[in-house]
């Protein structure tokens, strides 16, 4: 388990974990960011290489779903154009559109929660404590991707 108190994260560790996680508002680039930080990290500190790795992992399932959601929006918006193309000289748009353009708001809660639950655990690992994501965290303790070495701290 990683210390909690933080009076035993130094800061260069604390300021890199905070980093990782907070690297979120920046997608893509926050998953490269979380990966930098847990290759350099995990032979200096055990704190900061774990809390890059759950941030890189956690980063990483989010881009997927929240592609995902994209890719299903964008399906359901294609679906809704059809009636339109057929619809002829009608004022009136169906339903489905209205749906389809309503349903755009899924994908963007997706990326705000994501943003905000990475930036909770910046400023939770800034603060020094020992941040987990709710099942992730100690998923990543259980699954063997987190082998953690001894600090040279």
């Amino acid at each position: 388990m990683v210390e909690t108190t933080s009076e035993k994260q130094p800061v260069e560790a604390r300021l890199l974990a905070a980093l990782a996680h907070g690297s979120v508002v920046v997608q893509g680039i926050g998953l490269i960011v979380g990966i930098v930080v847990y290759v350099n990290q995990r032979e200096k500190s055990c704190y900061a290489a774990f809390q890059a790795l759950q941030a890189a992992v956690f980063q990483l399932i989010g881009m997927i779903v929240i592609v995902g959601l994209w890719l299903v929006w964008g399906v359901f918006y294609g679906l809704s154009i059809i009636p339109l193309v057929n619809m002829g000289e009608t004022d009136v748009l169906p339903p489905i559109f209205w749906i389809s353009m309503v349903s755009m708001v899924i994908p963007f809660l997706a990326m705000i929660i994501v943003a905000a639950y990475g930036l909770w655990g910046a400023i939770r690992t800034w603060q020094g404590h020992d941040f987990r994501y709710l099942i992730l965290g100690s998923w990543l303790e259980r699954s063997g991707l987190w082998q953690p070495t001894t600090e040279k701290e």
